[in-house]
Formats: C-alpha cells, structure tokens, sequence
C-alpha cells in the first residue's frame, strides 16, 4: 500500500465510510421490485455526499477543493457544489 499522508488518509477513510453508510440505506429500503431505482437512489446519495465531503461538511478537519487544471480557478467558486448536483443528477 502506498504512504498516505494524513490527509490523504482521511478522504479516502471518510470515502469508505460513506460507500458504507450508503449501502446500508439502501440495503434497509431493498425490496428490489426496482432495481433501476434503487441503483439511481444509491448512486445520487454517494455523490451527493462527496460533494458535501468537498464542500467541507463533512468533516471539519478536512478542507476540500476542485481545481481546474486550465484556468486554476475552483469549480467551488461561488457555489456549493451539493446544492447544484441535485438538478443535474437523478434521484
């Protein structure tokens, strides 16, 4: 495994225990009548809270931001970027 620094360490460890909060919502609504749905309702929650990971609410201790690589400018500029993935992602 690679050295991670502290950091690191936390995004990737707060990833996992958001794929697992995830997963066990909606392995408690399962009833699997609809699968699509179920797969767009686990999909839409798991990037919602990575953008709320990004956004810093999440975990005080790890502050987050996007970077375009061209323009150097954040794609948090101005916005909260859970807030905006709602009208572009299913439900």
């Amino acid at each position: 495994m690679r050295k991670l620094s502290s950091s690191q360490e936390l995004f990737f460890s707060t990833l996992h225990e958001i794929q697992e909060e995830i997963v066990q919502t909606a392995l408690s609504k399962c009833s699997c009548e609809n699968a699509e749905r179920l797969l767009y309702d686990v999909t839409y929650d798991t990037i919602y809270s990575i953008m709320e990971l990004i956004d810093g609410y999440t975990k005080d201790d790890l502050q987050l931001d996007i970077i375009e690589k061209e323009s150097k400018k954040s794609l948090k500029e101005n916005i909260q970027l859970h807030d905006v993935c709602v009208d572009f992602i299913k439900s």
